[in-house]
């Protein structure tokens, strides 16, 4: 069949006037939704996933240029060379920290959990990011009403449940902010969590970012791999914000440790409860690191630190169902007027399920390292996939020096030597580390961001060095491996193991209190 001359020229014309027309329409149609969307958030530009992914690719594309051009500029200067490295370190610090203020959300739960990285990343990380953890971004009560409206399928407005709502929040954090109100009829006081309006159908795209830029930033600089956490986050997030299951979770621990009188978890209220809202016991209380607090109501701090210390040991070694986020604003103390102290464990949204054939052996490396035993704790940390790097990996889960961990860690003090001594080798060893962090146990890493958090707190109250910690753990290390020596034994077996746990355990209550009978200040510092 044979075509008119001029037909391939038409045939172009028509293509680009396709091409142009489609072009337009696409494009009218995205500037349209675009608008719309903008207008439906009230004109924020954060609203627009290509706007956040760019802000995060420019913020990203900005530190591996400073880092380039600082490892350039000194790679001739030994003795500046560090110098420049932490003055980059402390640039790119606060470069992440605007970049987790602007996207909100998402960014900011991992800026949270890089900020909680101390056996990972320099001090000017960890210092920079740790406002986080206090000074999240807020959302405007407008949005939040909104939200509560939503998911009470409109059925009820602020207004008809609460007959006070605080517009003051007690706190916001990555995810959600907390506001205090009283219910109508009852007035009883309550908390109300409402989740920020954007983090859900943003987190999606957040996540896909974070992929992408963590995967070149991986690329520029082999050494510094930190997909592992993007891998937690994208697990963790959709479980986070599911406060129905924050819910469940509260009631399941205040059932799991009813046993400990000390700790307190608010009672949920859920008929004004759902997916996006959490009403909830109102609890008074300072953040447990509110030293003014403490000296006013005469608490005792070590007593406070001995008691969390039991509950963290609990829930890792015997229960194995960890509260992954002992961050201040989440471990509150309350002094009642007839002087009872309890803690108050808030935002249940974060638990991690250890399995029992891991948390058996965790139960085993710690028994070791307390003895401490080199080939135990060899053995135990080649169970758990580190193999020749035990040593570096037991460095990393005690947070002290191999000469320490040798030595025993519940016979040397933890000083400013080496804590420095600690930040130099980790700075040197960032590949091992990471090489570490890649081979163990998924579980293990939100076990090591948790024992960040909660020394964090033991460092701020200056209870870093209690003696009285150790014996807490072998306590619960000895009752995990006795109990699973128990299982489908005879009733003869179980008594002979249990008169043996029995011992052991009294063994360890007995030398805990000689040493607070011929030392007063036992609980208060190790033997140097």
């Amino acid at each position: 069949m044979k075509y008119p001359k001029n037909s391939e020229k038409m045939l172009r014309k028509l293509s680009w006037k396709l091409i142009r027309s489609v072009s337009a329409t696409v494009t009218i149609l995205v500037s349209g939704s675009s608008l719309y969307f903008l207008h439906q958030n009230d004109y924020d530009l954060s609203s627009i996933g290509l706007v956040r992914f760019a802000r995060a690719g420019v913020a990203v594309s900005h530190i591996i240029v400073d880092y380039k051009w600082t490892m350039w500029k000194y790679r001739d200067d030994v003795n500046n060379y560090q110098k420049g490295m932490k003055a980059a370190h402390r640039r790119s610090a606060l470069r992440l920290l605007e970049l987790a203020k602007a996207n909100g959300g998402v960014f900011i739960k991992v800026g949270q959990h890089l900020a909680a990285s101390e056996y990972l990343l320099p001090q000017e990380y960890t210092e920079v990011l740790s406002v986080l953890h206090s000074r999240a971004p807020e959302s405007n009560l407008k949005e939040l009403y909104k939200v509560f409206e939503e998911d009470m399928h409109k059925k009820a407005c602020i207004e008809d449940v609460f007959s006070e709502f605080d517009p003051r929040p007690l706190g916001a954090a990555s995810l959600a902010q907390v506001h205090k109100a009283k219910l109508k009829g009852t007035n009883e006081v309550v908390a109300v969590k409402i989740q920020h309006p954007r983090v859900k159908p943003h987190s999606l795209v957040d996540i896909a970012s974070m992929e992408v830029l963590a995967r070149i930033a991986a690329k520029v600089f082999p050494d510094f791999y930190l997909s592992w956490l993007v891998d937690e986050v994208k697990r963790n997030l959709p479980i986070e914000l599911d406060f129905l299951n924050e819910a469940t979770n509260a009631d399941r621990i205040r059932g799991l440790y009813s046993h400990l009188h000390f700790l307190k978890v608010p009672i949920i209220y859920y008929q004004y409860s759902s997916s996006r809202v959490l009403t909830m016991e109102f609890c008074e209380g300072a953040q447990i690191n509110d030293l003014d607090y403490l000296v006013a109501k005469n608490i005792d701090r070590y007593d406070i630190c001995r008691k969390l210390g039991i509950l963290y040991s609990e829930m890792i070694f015997v229960k194995g169902i960890v509260h992954c986020d002992p961050h201040p604003g989440n471990v509150l103390v309350h002094k009642s007027p007839d002087g009872d102290v309890k803690i108050v464990l808030l935002d249940h949204g974060q638990y991690l399920n250890l399995p029992d054939d891991f948390r058996l052996k965790y139960s085993k490396l710690w028994l070791a390292i307390l003895k401490p035993d080199q080939d135990e704790i060899k053995k135990y940390a080649a169970e758990m996939g580190v193999g020749e790097l035990y040593g570096l990996f037991t460095c990393m889960i005690t947070r002290r020096t191999w000469k320490a961990v040798v030595y025993g860690v519940n016979k040397t003090a933890f000083g400013e030597n080496e804590k420095a001594e600690i930040k130099a080798y980790a700075a040197s060893l960032i590949t091992q580390i990471t090489e570490v962090l890649q081979n163990m146990p998924r579980p293990l890493l939100l076990i090591l961001k948790t024992n960040d958090l909660l020394k964090s707190i033991e460092y701020q109250l200056g209870t870093y060095n209690r003696a009285d910690t150790f014996i807490e753990m072998s306590k619960c290390c000895t009752r995990s491996v006795y109990e699973a020596k128990m299982r489908g034994k005879s009733i003869l077996s179980r008594i002979f193991l249990l008169f043996n746990m029995y011992t052991v355990m009294l063994k360890l209550i007995l030398y805990e209190k000689y040493q607070f009978f011929i030392n007063r200040h036992y609980a208060q510092s190790l033997v140097l």
